[in-house]
């Protein structure tokens, strides 16, 4: 779809031409996220932009939304673009919308422990903020270094601190977003639609423009731990006995390359996290833990070597040293089939001879968020191709044993029917009423659509991939 040079000129008349780019480089940059794409795959849909729109405030967010409205624009918002899903990749062109730019601490409301930021904020500067501060977030995604409020929002927000205080959206009292029309609305728990409707809606609801964050206060004292395993499932059932008798912050589990990434690790599996609250209970909970890693046959490490792990939990994607390209896909699957589904994605991994690194963060105690990577290389086109199929096969058995994807963005859409339907069903009713000329991140999350619009059915796409995965014999 190429957009009109009537609505490029309105655009820059009311944005100024500095928050304007139509730079045939600049656009490329904005034409794919954290995720590489098989060049047959790009030939089926247009992800190049037409224009990049830069918003200093909410008002811009509002106008840009009403006038591609009036033109039938479609519109992607974007942050960080640190999710790999395809979430701020247009499949149509059209208008990204660059949102780094609304990226001021509004307000800290220092009495009730509420801070009101914009939405394109990075979560590590909030950080830093706090700093000097009587409060600390409760939780934050694992991508904190670059990632942004308002994207951990519309991708569902669930991160370190998830395990103890819940999702993102449990510490969040209100938005102020901007629905597909470019009206401007503050949602919370009680609104229409809510923030439950709103939050994981990967950008086709809403654009968030601000969020007031809950704080708690800061804890006493905060104790990193690490726990080294010869046995991966010894590592599992000791996890979970330390879910059913302690309460940390956050619990990670990591094998296979994982491990081999680290110089400091001497085991095949380990996991680390921390205790925060009162200097009597953390001691306590870590005797605790002492106990159970010792009875399945581990150990602790020394303090610092946990806290060197915990300084640097936001550098998950240091493996892709050994790729040098990853394919990986995330999902929430039930606690007790974690050990079923990793000797799967092994059992995958073997058979297409890539390297399988797995990643398992524990966001209650009977559900988990795994991040499995294959580690390939994008270069050999055809044969990334057919490897790209093994992300399908291991989110077949994910659903299958219970669980679901993380993210549906546009790789993950032909899904959701099999392992949301009523989101779906839920998702799709409120984007007829609240976006009913599709111009908000259209041909996602719900359905796809091929560059003229056409649509996708998820069958066809699944059968394809299964017939690439059968071709990879014979490259």
């Amino acid at each position: 779809m190429a957009t009109s040079n009537n609505f490029l000129r309105e655009l820059v008349n009311k944005l100024g031409q500095e928050c304007v780019s139509v730079d045939s480089l600049e656009k490329l940059v904005y034409a794919h996220d954290l995720a590489a794409l098989p060049k047959s795959v790009k030939l089926l849909f247009n992800t190049t932009p037409d224009a990049i729109a830069r918003p200093r405030s909410i008002e811009h967010v509002a106008e840009i939304i009403r006038l591609a409205n009036e033109y039938k624009i479609p519109v992607i918002a974007r942050g960080g673009a640190t999710w790999g899903f395809g979430g701020t990749v247009p499949v149509r062109g059209g208008i990204i919308l660059d949102l780094t730019g609304l990226n001021r601490v509004v307000n800290l409301d220092e009495k009730n422990g509420l801070l009101t930021v914009e939405c394109g904020v990075v979560w590590e500067d909030i950080m830093r903020f706090l700093q000097e501060t009587n409060w600390e977030l409760p939780t934050y995604p694992s991508s904190a270094l670059s990632s942004t409020v308002g994207g951990w929002a519309a991708t569902g927000g669930i991160g370190y601190g998830s395990l103890k205080y819940g999702p993102f959206v449990k510490n969040v009292a209100k938005v102020t977003a901007v629905l597909p029309d470019g009206r401007v609305v503050v949602a919370d728990d009680n609104s229409n639609p809510n923030l439950s409707q709103l939050f994981g809606s990967e950008g086709i609801l809403c654009i968030f423009a601000d969020l007031t964050l809950k704080l708690i206060p800061k804890s006493e004292v905060e104790r990193p731990f690490m726990a080294n395993f010869s046995n991966f499932a010894n590592a599992v059932m000791a996890a979970q006995e330390v879910l059913r008798l302690t309460n940390p912050h956050s619990l990670v589990l990591r094998t296979f390359g994982f491990v081999r990434a680290k110089d400091y690790i001497e085991s095949d599996t380990y996991f680390f996290g921390c205790f925060n609250g009162n200097r009597y209970d953390v001691d306590r909970q870590h005797l605790t833990l002492g106990s159970i890693v010792n009875r399945y046959r581990g150990y602790l490490t020394p303090e610092d070597e946990a806290r060197r792990e915990w300084e640097e939990r936001f550098y998950t994607l240091r493996i892709k040293k050994w790729g040098p390209s990853i394919l990986g896909n995330e999902f929430i699957i039930p606690v007790h089939k974690i050990l079923d589904i990793v000797k799967y994605c092994w059992h995958l991994g073997n058979q297409a001879h890539l390297d399988v690194e797995v990643e398992v963060m524990f966001i209650s105690r009977d559900k988990a968020l795994m991040f499995q990577l294959f580690l390939c290389d994008e270069r050999k086109s055809i044969r990334y191709l057919t490897e790209a199929a093994i992300t399908k096969k291991v989110l077949d058995a994910a659903i299958k044993a219970g669980g679901k994807p993380y993210g549906y963005g546009l790789w993950n859409f032909p899904f959701m029917e099999r392992a949301e339907p009523e989101k779906k069903r839920e998702l799709k009713s409120m984007k007829g009423v609240l976006d009913p000329q599709n111009v908000l991140n259209p041909g996602k999350t719900i359905g796809a659509e091929l560059m003229l619009g056409i649509p996708l059915p998820g069958k066809l796409y699944s059968t394809f991939m299964d017939g690439v995965w059968v071709l990879r014999k014979v490259v």
